[in-house]
Formats: C-alpha cells, sequence, structure tokens
C-alpha cells in the first residue's frame, strides 16, 4: 500500500481539579466566558418585602479551571523484550531532538493501556475507542494529569518486509514520519512535540502480518 494510502488518528484529552465558588439560591442565570478560562455566571435572586415589594439582588460567581500539577519525575521504566518497543520510543525521541527537545520516557503502565487500544483498534477499527471508553472520567493507571493518543492506520499498517525487525521498523519509520510532517499545528506532530509530555506507552499489535500501533502520551 503507499504511504498516502495511510490513515492517522489522534485524539487529545486533559484532566484536572476546578475550583469553585457557591452562592446561595437564584431564579435566573447568564454564564459567560473569558480567553483566561474563567466562567462568570450572573444569578438574579428575588425577594418579596414585607411592604409587598420586589427586591432583585444580581449575585455574580466566577468559576476558574485550575490546571493540576505534573506528577513527580521518575525514572524510564524498563523495556520488554520486544526489540521494536524500544524503536519506537527512540524513534519518537531523534524527532523530538530535531527540535531541541528533551526525551519522553517509556512507560511500563502506560503501556499495557496502549496495547490494550491497539488490539481494539485490530478488532473494531475504530480510532480511540478504547482511549474514550477508559480514559473519560479519570486517567487511567499511569497517566498523568494530561493525555494524548497518536494511533496509526485503523486498518493496518502493511508489511514492508519479509524479515520481522525489518518489518517492523519500516513500519513504525512510516507512520512517525507521517505524522511529523503534518508540521506545527498538525495534531500528531503537537502530541510528539508537547513539551509538557515526559512519558509514553508504546502499544503494537499484530493481525495478519498488518501492524496496529498507538503511542499514548503523558506528563
Amino acid at each position: 500500500m503507499p504511504r498516502s494510502g495511510l490513515l492517522l488518528c489522534l485524539l487529545l484529552a486533559a484532566c484536572g481539579p476546578s475550583k469553585e465558588a457557591s452562592s446561595p439560591g437564584s431564579s435566573s442565570s447568564s454564564p459567560s466566558s473569558k480567553d483566561d478560562g474563567e466562567v462568570v455566571e450572573e444569578k438574579v435572586v428575588t425577594e418579596r418585602m414585607p411592604d409587598g415589594s420586589i427586591k432583585k439582588t444580581t449575585i455574580r460567581t466566577t468559576k476558574r479551571k485550575v490546571e493540576a500539577p505534573p506528577p513527580p519525575p521518575r525514572p524510564e521504566d524498563p523495556y520488554p523484550g520486544d526489540p521494536l518497543v524500544k524503536y519506537n520510543v527512540e524513534k519518537i525521541n531523534e524527532y523530538r531532538r530535531t527540535k531541541g527537545l528533551g526525551p519522553v520516557l517509556y512507560d511500563t503502565k502506560i503501556s499495557a493501556f496502549a496495547k490494550e487500544g491497539s488490539a481494539q483498534l485490530a478488532r473494531d477499527h475504530t480510532p480511540h475507542a478504547h482511549f474514550a471508553a477508559n480514559a473519560k472520567d479519570a486517567p487511567p493507571p499511569g497517566f498523568g494529569s494530561r493525555s494524548a493518543e497518536n494511533q496509526g492506520d485503523p486498518s493496518g499498517v502493511p508489511s514492508l518486509d519479509a524479515d520481522a525487525v525489518k518489518n517492523g521498523k519500516k513500519q513504525i519509520d512510516v507512520m512517525l514520519k507521517l505524522m511529523m510532517d503534518e508540521g506545527p499545528g498538525g495534531g500528531h506532530y503537537e502530541n510528539m512535540m508537547n513539551t509538557r509530555f515526559r512519558r509514553v506507552g508504546i502499544g503494537l499489535v499484530y493481525v495478519g502480518g498488518k501492524l496496529y500501533l498507538t503511542n499514548d502520551f503523558s506528563d
């Protein structure tokens, strides 16, 4: 299959606590948003006074999203026996070095999650279905306060060489180059070049000679 026929899939997610101010009961509200992440909500409280008059009080509540701090740094986890996992991480870091960025470190727990994502992609060919179902409400094991996912062709990357290791490297090379060729503003590129991400999980699953690839990033 020519490279132009390969598809890319990406997903971005971020999670963190928010701080909210509360106010007494209201009869109406009118929220508005600001560029700095603040949401201002006006509530009008209506009271009937002893003399029969109506008193209206406007209460403004400001809600601001606060980013969760990243987890403390920790060493890279040991690599598994599959040399292609290490190769995938090294290729990502090779691209990061060209932009003056530090490396992302291999993470065992995130890789287990990524491999489950690749296995599901091989079954249903639906990009990020596993991530969406399992990372919606809370970060999965191993993930920090923010995360992102890149996946390869949902139909699988076809075989490119008779030798298993050479084939895997070529398949990874093709997908990562397509991601990097998006350039700044491209979702896959931005995930790979994100300075906040410090850890990566690698999920490589082969079905019928085709590679289903998932790279999950976190801080």
